[in-house]
């Protein structure tokens, strides 16, 4: 038990210092393309920080571990944006642009909504409570067509440059250095975490997928949390929300869809409700944009939603 703990541990320091290595590598890539601060949020940011929920998820739904791996993704989500942009707000409110509203985060509800469609209902074969190859399918081209779309209409923008320059830019073979040694890194880490998060679980007497819900899937979060915190601490709204919608989108259109392809993924219906939990808090967050001052995270709703949050843990644990 103390060995499954210990390598439990050492491999989320593998997995979250892995991911940091390579959003670095991709960040870094990108500002040599002069590729947008918003664009580089909700794209490289926002799939990099969900590298550890991507690796958790995939191997634990190729050794069958659907409670853990699930439990990760959907955890993660309610954690960015109730715990994450809740904190957020309260210390540097957060400023949203129109298009961010009206586009991204409309489609932060949509990638919610439709995952847990599919993982209710056969829309495309199967049974009920499981996503099958082909549903895989139709939530990773839904992902590519919006991933698409934002690079093609919002990718470059050369002024960013001069309000980030604080991203660090290296040479493309040591950019792509640390992208394959990060790569190597999240995967060693979740590997480990997979396994004793399995042994913690047995040994307390708790389901898996709440331990999916909470440790692990809190743990994979902070990545999403240490760069949206340092962003919106350099006014860099783009990335410090980019980060955090691009993540969510990523994780129930990019992992849901590509853990499906390799395999049927079985849906414990415990996590029906924590699928309306995550719906809700994507809800919670759009309707915050229309009260109060328009297009402003606030304090006082950012210390509403960590109540919110706080709730919900209590609940589920």
């Amino acid at each position: 038990m103390i060995l499954s703990i210990l390598l439990f541990l050492l491999g989320f320091c593998i997995l979250i210092k892995g991911s940091d290595v390579l959003i670095e590598g991709g960040i870094s890539i990108a500002k040599r393309l002069h590729i947008s601060s918003w664009v580089i949020g909700i794209t490289i940011i926002g799939i990099g920080t969900s590298i550890p929920e991507f690796s958790v998820t995939f191997l634990a739904s190729l050794k069958g571990e659907f409670d853990i791996g699930l439990g990760t993704v959907i955890g993660s989500n309610t954690f960015n944006i109730l715990a994450i942009l809740g904190l957020i707000a309260i210390i540097y409110p957060v400023h949203v642009k129109e298009r961010w509203v009206r586009q991204d985060l409309t489609v932060n509800i949509l990638a919610v909504f439709s995952a847990a469609m599919v993982a209710i209902f056969p829309i495309f074969g199967g049974n009920f409570f499981e996503i099958t190859r082909g549903e895989g399918l139709i939530l990773l081209v839904l992902f590519l067509v919006w991933i698409s779309h934002e690079v093609l209409k919002n990718g470059v923008d050369r002024v960013d440059e001069k309000k980030e320059p604080s991203l660090k830019i290296f040479s493309p073979y040591v950019s792509f250095f640390m992208i394959f040694g990060g790569l190597v890194g999240v995967i060693l880490g979740a590997d480990w975490v997979v396994g004793g998060a399995k042994t913690i679980a047995s040994y307390l007497g708790i389901s898996e997928s709440v331990i999916g819900l909470t440790i692990v899937g809190i743990g994979t979060s902070v990545p999403e949390l240490a760069v949206s915190l340092r962003a919106a601490r350099r006014r860099n709204y783009g990335i410090s929300l980019g980060n955090i919608i691009g993540s969510n989108i990523f994780d129930f259109w990019g992992i849901f869809g590509v853990a499906a392809v390799f395999g049927v993924i079985k849906v414990p219906r415990e996590l029906i409700f924590d699928f309306g939990v995550t719906l809700i808090a994507a809800l919670i967050l759009m309707a915050m944009m229309f009260i109060g001052i328009r297009n402003v995270l606030q304090r006082w709703q950012g210390a509403v939603m960590i109540v919110a949050y706080a709730f919900y843990l209590f609940f589920t644990l």
